[in-house]
């Protein structure tokens, strides 16, 4: 008998960190079973939950599991750059695709990244809010995945549909979002070369998260910022930023009562760990008042005053 042949090599790992939100990662598991189109790829799902909460987890996990190249890692329950570092640890592909269990992708959306893939670069999918998303996953609660799949083609524009018609699925764009896309685009200066590696949407080679010594731990499971002070350590390694309008994703929003008391913590660290001009204008950005347009003004501004004096 000859040997079996060795079998493909797996292109793109999606990693899935997951903590409490059932409802929300059995909507975006649907998603990726609805894949068109996709290389060869693994969803590996981080279960960072309480033990209370890990039998809810295995329902969802076993109604999607005869639909998906699905692995379950352990998380080691320090918050979400660890998690997503133990899913990218176990990974086998030469790419790590970053989602969040709480966004939703079009049918194409492996398919985008696969397609932008190159050396050099990582890669973040167009994001947008979807501030209505508790009456959604309402209303999908018990919806079978068909309907799931279907409501999500809609969101991300894959299917006409409801999403212009139904204000109850209008989106936005939050500040990070405009900032990114119109520093790409031009239409504003890029001042933060190295912002737009976001953890719920964004994609990274392997050996890149690797060689930077992927996200950092130490940020703990504080909300905000360990994603970008990544992308930090990836533009400072050579990396680019590379912007995949196809691989749309649709966070559903949902409120965080701290928010801004751990997010203003994490950015004071980040700013400790990268004293950059565009690093210490953050508040202006992802305070609760930022603006891109602010933002810009604000990098500019510690610009000018980190300048020794008597330069221009």
């Amino acid at each position: 008998m000859s040997p079996p042949l060795p079998s493909a090599p797996i292109t793109l790992a999606v990693v899935v960190p997951t903590r409490g939100d059932h409802e929300r990662l059995r909507v975006t598991l649907a998603c990726l079973a609805a894949q068109t189109g996709a290389p060869d790829h693994e969803v590996i799902v981080v279960d960072d939950n309480a033990p209370e909460d890990r039998p809810a987890l295995a329902g969802v996990l076993a109604e999607a599991d005869d639909r998906l190249p699905l692995r379950v890692v352990p998380g080691p329950g320090r918050g979400r750059a660890a998690a997503r570092n133990a899913g990218a640890g176990a990974a086998d592909a030469a790419w790590v695709v970053f989602l969040d269990a709480d966004v939703v992708v079009g049918p194409r959306f492996l398919r985008a990244y696969a397609d932008a893939a190159r050396p050099g670069v990582f890669l973040h999918g167009r994001m947008r809010e979807l501030p209505t998303a508790a009456r959604l996953l309402t209303a999908l609660k018990d919806a079978p995945r068909p309907e799931i799949q279907r409501t999500a083609a809609e969101l991300t524009g894959s299917a006409p549909g409801a999403r212009d018609r139904d204000p109850l699925r209008r989106t936005m764009a939050n500040a990070l979002e405009r900032a990114v896309e119109a520093m790409d685009a031009g239409t504003l200066p890029d001042v933060a070369a190295w912002l737009g590696f976001v953890g719920a949407n964004s994609a990274v080679p392997r050996e890149a998260w690797r060689s930077v010594g992927g996200f950092d731990e130490e940020f703990g499971r504080s909300w905000g910022c360990e994603d970008i002070e990544f992308g930090v350590r990836l533009h400072t390694a050579g990396l680019t930023r590379s912007l995949v309008p196809e691989a749309y994703g649709v966070h559903l929003s949902h409120t965080r009562p701290d928010r801004w008391h751990q997010h203003g913590r994490n950015m004071e660290r980040f700013a400790a760990l990268h004293p950059l001009p565009a690093v210490r204008a953050l508040t202006a950005l992802l305070g609760p008042d930022g603006t891109p347009e602010r933002y810009v003004a604000s990098v500019q501004a510690e610009t000018a005053r980190s300048r020794p004096t008597g330069t221009r």
